[in-house]
């Protein structure tokens, strides 16, 4: 069941009660900011498979080099809000739902159009890791080390990213989209951050609750239908 602020900032005209064949959950209809019908192509990275599944939510995570609290820093999360809205305005998906933490990342997105998941983190990712590395460079010499990856030939490569994807599944439920919304908000709860996610500021918290957008504003309108 959808809590009465989610079901609030949800559209009526997106509300359906009986979904085609008979199961319950999201109907998954195309995006109506985009309406080029998406492709479905599997990929690999890191040995992990990518199911680009026709209309699927995808719930990702990434983390930050080594697992250090690097968005602790003010100034990161700036880059990192940047580059999400950046990636949004040139690549077609929807951001239902996120969080920042001190060294990790959830989104919960919708691609479209086609859009593969790995051109969406590229694009949210990369600009991070040349703002962080420039800035370090200039600003803070000292805290290079921490960012820094020897390779087997000597080469050294700032990150500010753990390598690879990280962790990405695909939603095909109301239950499921649902429950990830919720465990997205609560994570600086579970962290021991904060006593209510409400005070957590890098979060859509207060945007799906209050219908209030925070630093990264969701895609209310597009949310796809669901079961009530």
């Amino acid at each position: 069941m959808l809590t009465a602020a989610l079901r609030a900032a949800v559209p009526p005209r997106l509300w359906v009660k009986d979904v085609p064949g008979g199961t319950t959950g999201l109907a998954w209809p195309r995006s109506e900011r985009y309406s080029t019908p998406m492709r479905t192509a599997d990929g690999y990275r890191k040995c992990r498979r990518r199911y680009e599944g026709l209309g699927h939510a995808r719930y990702l995570t990434f983390s930050c080099y080594h697992n250090q609290p690097f968005l602790r820093s003010e100034r990161a999360c700036h880059w990192l809000r940047d580059a999400t809205a950046a990636a949004r305005d040139t690549l077609q998906f929807d951001l239902w739902a996120w969080v920042l933490m001190p060294d990790h990342v959830h989104l919960l997105l919708h691609p479209c159009g086609g859009t593969a998941v790995g051109s969406i983190l590229r694009a949210i990712k990369e600009p991070v890791s040349r703002h962080a590395a420039a800035w370090v460079r200039k600003n803070a010499p000292d805290f290079l080390w921490r960012m820094e990856e020897i390779r087997p030939n000597g080469r050294r490569i700032v990150r500010f990213w753990q390598p690879g994807g990280g962790y990405d599944r695909n939603i095909h439920s109301a239950e499921e989209l649902h429950e990830k919304i919720d465990y997205i908000h609560r994570n600086p709860v579970r962290a021991g951050l904060v006593e209510d996610p409400a005070a957590w500021p890098w979060s859509s918290y207060s945007a799906w609750h209050d219908c209030i957008d925070g630093p990264l504003p969701i895609d209310r309108t597009t949310l796809p239908p669901i079961d009530v």
